[in-house]
């Protein structure tokens, strides 16, 4: 495996590289979650299309890091988007390709998108390795729930 790069800001010219990796880990992470059906519907075009737009209007910040010439992790991170929050800072999503995850890639992303203050995150509540993580990260669960737009439970982790 070749050395990483360092975490950087994604650009609008990196939305296609940004939205197959994305793609890639949400077919690793949640492949059998989710279901072949959910997975027909996602299209990288149109993924990178909405990556863009995000992007160049500043909505998220966007951040990459890349391994081997490719796209190997990415974060988006932002104000928070909860009726009643916890933090001002939320980590809107955070994956590495299963093939780089305990190098460390996922420690740097998390740093970059979010540093280390208060922030809060939702997550799959039966994602034990996700959890794990934001627990190593000082992210306790909090006692919100919710479910996504599949019906899968969610729960709200935050760090004070």
């Amino acid at each position: 495996m070749a050395p990483t790069s360092p975490v950087r800001p994604a650009t609008p010219e990196d939305a296609e590289a940004f939205a197959a990796c994305h793609l890639a880990c949400w077919r690793e992470a949640y492949g059998s979650l989710w279901g072949a059906e959910r997975f027909d519907g996602m299209d990288v075009t149109r993924l990178a299309a909405r990556r863009r737009k995000e992007i160049e209007a500043g909505v998220a910040d966007h951040y990459l890091v890349e391994a081997d010439g490719e796209v190997a992790g990415i974060a988006i991170a932002g104000p928070t988007r909860d009726e009643d929050p916890q933090a001002e800072r939320e980590l809107y999503a955070i994956y590495v390709r299963e093939a780089h995850q305990g190098t460390g890639m996922a420690d740097d992303l998390m740093r970059a998108a979010i540093g280390t203050g208060p922030a809060s995150l939702w997550t799959y509540r039966d994602n034990a390795r996700a959890s794990a993580f934001y627990v190593h990260h000082d992210f306790i669960p909090n006692g919100a729930e919710r479910t996504d737009s599949e019906g899968i439970l969610e729960i709200r982790m935050v760090r004070r």
